[in-house]
C-alpha cells in the first residue's frame, strides 16, 4: 500500500487521482508537502509530480460526470487543508466514476459528499468574510501590500475580486501563514514568496493607509457602545493581527 506525496496544490492532487486510476495504484494515504503530519512508516512512499494536462483532463471528466459546481465544491473543500481531505474526495470520485447510481454525482446528501459539502461551505464563508478584511498599505515603490493569515488556503479565491477592483494597480496579497503570495502587476497575477515577511510588514506599519484606517475607526467608534463579546463573534480575534484599526484597541486583543 502506498503513501503518495504531492506538491499540495489542487492540480497536484488531481494529478494524483489521475495516476491512481491510470496505474491502478493501491493507495493508503495521500500526503501533501505542506502538511506537518508524519507519513505512515508502514506504507511505501510514492511521489507523483503535478501534470497540468492530467489535472485538466480530470477536471473535464468531473464537470461532465457531475457539474462545474461540484468541481468548484471539491476545490473549495480541498483548500480546507483538513487532514485526510484528499482521501474523502477520492472516495467520492471513485463512487461517482463507478456510475452505479446516475443521481449520485449531484447528490449533496450522500455519505461521501455531505462532509465535503460542509467543509466547502466553511471555506467559502471565510472567503466572503476575508474580502472585507484585506487592508492595504503602500510600499515605497507604489505597490500596495496586504498581509493575511486565513484559517484556510483561500488566497487564490480572493484574487478575482481584487483584480476586478484594482485592475490598473500593482498589489501584493501575502499569506504569511503558508509562506506565499500573489503579485499583480496591473495585468497578470503571479505567485511569489518573500524571504523576510516580518521586515516588509514592519516597513509598512506606519504607512498613511494604516493611519487612515485608524483615524476612520476612531472617528466612527462610540465608546459607550463598545461590545467586545459581540465584536469577537462578528470578527474573530485571529484576524485582528492584520487589521490596523484593531491595533489602537489593544485592550480588546
Amino acid at each position: 500500500m502506498l503513501s503518495i506525496s504531492y506538491d499540495s496544490t489542487f492540480n497536484g492532487f488531481l494529478s494524483v487521482v489521475f495516476e491512481i486510476y491510470r496505474q491502478h495504484l493501491d493507495v493508503g494515504e495521500i500526503h501533501p508537502d505542506r502538511s506537518d503530519a508524519p507519513c505512515n512508516l508502514f506504507m511505501q512512499p510514492f511521489r507523483i509530480e503535478t501534470s497540468e494536462e492530467s489535472a485538466q483532463r480530470l477536471k473535464r471528466a468531473i464537470s461532465n460526470q457531475a457539474s462545474p459546481d461540484i468541481l468548484s465544491t471539491l476545490d473549495a473543500a480541498f483548500r480546507s487543508e483538513e487532514d485526510g481531505i484528499e482521501m474523502k474526495i477520492l472516495a467520492y470520485l471513485r463512487k461517482m466514476f463507478r456510475g452505479v447510481d446516475p443521481t449520485y454525482a449531484k447528490n449533496p446528501t450522500s455519505d461521501e459528499m455531505l462532509p465535503i459539502f460542509m467543509i466547502a461551505r466553511s471555506v467559502r464563508r471565510e472567503v466572503g468574510g476575508m474580502l472585507g478584511m484585506v487592508r492595504f498599505s503602500r510600499m515605497p515603490d507604489g505597490t500596495y501590500f496586504s498581509e493575511i493569515e486565513p484559517k484556510y488556503d483561500i488566497l487564490e479565491l480572493l484574487i478575482g475580486h481584487f483584480r476586478g477592483r484594482f485592475a490598473n494597480e500593482r498589489w501584493v496579497i501575502y499569506d504569511s501563514k503558508r509562506g506565499y503570495g500573489v503579485y499583480y502587476d496591473g495585468k497578470n497575477p503571479v505567485e511569489m514568496s518573500i524571504p523576510n515577511i516580518r521586515q516588509v510588514s514592519a516597513m509598512n506599519s506606519s504607512d498613511n493607509f494604516v493611519q487612515l484606517w485608524q483615524d476612520y475607526y476612531k472617528t466612527i467608534a462610540i465608546k459607550e457602545r463598545e461590545n467586545s463579546k459581540l465584536m469577537k463573534q462578528c470578527l474573530p480575534v485571529r484576524y485582528w493581527k492584520h487589521l490596523p484599526e484593531r491595533q489602537i484597541q489593544a485592550k480588546w486583543a
